[in-house]
């Protein structure tokens, strides 16, 4: 029998992530709060995905395996969404962990949140593809607004960190199942600025972990992003209220420079540069921002070099200490 007094849906779009989804639906099935009813959609995989989802159903009748023909993310969450009879709703993908506190610590922030928040969201460590943790992602707690999810370019940083109210998506409908990316992020704009419910409430507490561009990773895809996040920054940006349009541009326009799209960063470093040169200079985004945008073509190959050599060293180093600790760990 199923659980009749779910507090959460939490729904997986799986597509080709055999290697991992058995660990992102044993994180679900280890939660401390176990009122939950899981429906996973196959979203058309060729490889086991099904299979390994169909063996953990067959041990936990919470999970429910859906199988589609392929439609990309979007479509896999709406079919479950249209399934979802549980208050919140959360979504984890198919390569990603949640610690076991993940749907405690977010209930209790709604708990205590203001009754405008719509969505909570914990922070994230950052693993590799073999699941060994080499990082920390920086984001906000407490109270986000649609300017700030602008100007700090998504704070969730993705779609397995979010406990969102399901109210928020009878409201507001579905996710665009035409998005070739940025699919989570549009939808999050939506709800900040058109829900009864607009507020993000940031908890700090690191329970999700990430698989950094894993092999077929959509995410992967730099090109797709940056074309989904123009169209969005060209939509929402003139809807800010507080804080000046230019500086949803700001982050971005790094990011471009520092992927190598050029042509796309310069124009939106034209547009983060209408808040001011004074204003862009007095933060570190913005002083990163100048530095590549004055660079010139030459310079930023440099700087682009530079950066991936600290990463390599970075995440090469974080990943060999990870291996130490834990072999130590079996030593005692």
């Amino acid at each position: 029998m199923r659980n009749q007094s779910a507090l959460v849906t939490v729904i997986t779009p799986a597509y080709n992530v055999g290697p991992w989804i058995g660990e992102a639906v044993d994180s679900v099935l280890r939660q401390s709060e176990q009122r939950f009813e899981y429906l996973v959609v196959d979203d058309g995989s060729t490889d086991d995905t099904a299979d390994v989802v169909r063996a953990r159903a067959a041990r936990d009748d919470r999970v429910r395996l859906i199988q589609v023909p392929n439609g990309g993310s979007g479509a896999a969450r709406n079919v479950a969404l249209e399934l979802a009879r549980a208050p919140f709703v959360a979504f984890l993908d198919g390569d990603d962990r949640w610690g076991p506190q993940f749907l405690r610590c977010l209930l209790d922030a709604f708990a205590a949140a203001p009754p405008e928040v719509g969505v909570s969201f914990c922070h994230t460590r950052v693993m590799t593809e073999s699941g060994q943790v080499v990082g920390l992602r920086w984001q906000p707690s407490g109270a986000c607004d649609a300017d700030r999810i602008l100007v700090e370019n998504n704070p969730p940083h993705h779609g397995s960190s979010l406990l969102i109210r399901r109210s928020c998506f009878e409201e507001l409908g579905s996710f665009d199942p035409a998005m070739r990316s940025a699919v989570d992020f549009e939808m999050w704009l939506r709800i900040a600025t058109r829900s009864s419910t607009p507020l993000f409430w940031g908890v700090r507490r690191y329970q999700v972990d990430m698989r950094l561009m894993r092999t077929g990773c959509i995410s992967a895809d730099r090109g797709a992003r940056f074309e989904a996040l123009d169209r969005l920054l060209a939509q929402y940006s003139p809807r800010m209220t507080r804080l000046q349009p230019g500086l949803a541009y700001l982050r971005p326009a790094v990011f471009a420079y520092r992927d190598g799209f050029d042509e796309l960063a310069c124009r939106w470093a034209a547009q983060a540069l209408t808040a001011g040169t004074a204003e862009l200079a007095s933060t570190v985004w913005g002083q990163s921002l100048l530095t590549w945008h004055k660079a010139g073509p030459a310079g930023r190959e440099k700087l682009r070099a530079a950066r991936t050599s600290t990463r390599s060293a970075l995440y090469g180093g974080a990943a060999y200490a990870s291996r130490a600790v834990r072999h130590l760990a079996r030593l005692v």
